[in-house]
């Protein structure tokens, strides 16, 4: 991986997410032209390494057993299928996690079903076989869950009394 996309991915994201919880620490609420803006960009970009290792996580194909080759059949077993992956999934994941968290922060929780319509639709045509359509649906749900964590984070520490009122 290169060095500007672990800073991209990874550095940038959690100084804004530290950042912004020293200020919930020591002032008691963060304003929301900060912790809006911050972990909207936290939310988009560290999401890329949450979906991979997810990704990581869901893959049980060194476990899915294979079946044994038939000893009467001479023949060699056709080779099975290459399952292209579905391109564009970075771009996309970049938008449905700031369109997301750009919905919950408005309260336009419709937006949400917007976004994971445009995209199912703009996806169907292209699943070929059942891993693609399962690497859409982890991706999605866990891109989702991802965005609305940062949401709802982002709501928790601009709301009074502020998020460690009882810490003061």
């Amino acid at each position: 991986m290169k060095i500007s996309r672990i800073l991209l991915d990874a550095v940038l994201p959690a100084s804004l997410v530290i950042v912004t919880a020293v200020w919930a620490v020591l002032a008691g609420t963060v304003p929301r032209e900060w912790a809006y803006p911050a972990l909207l960009i936290a939310g988009t970009l560290s999401g890329d390494l949450v979906i991979r290792f997810v990704f990581h996580l869901a893959d049980v194909s060194h476990e899915r057993p294979t079946p044994d080759p038939n000893p009467w059949d001479s023949a060699e077993p056709p080779p099975e299928p290459v399952t292209p992956p579905l391109r564009g999934g970075l771009v996309i994941g970049f938008l449905e996690r700031s369109a997301t968290i750009a919905s919950l922060l408005t309260g336009h929780v419709a937006g949400i079903g917007v976004v994971v319509a445009v995209k199912g639709l703009a996806r169907y045509g292209e699943f070929t076989n059942a891993r693609q359509r399962e690497q859409f649906i982890i991706g999605t749900l866990a891109s989702l869950l991802w965005a609305a964590l940062f949401a709802a984070a982002a709501l928790w520490c601009t709301t009074e009394p502020g998020p460690f009122a009882a810490w003061r």
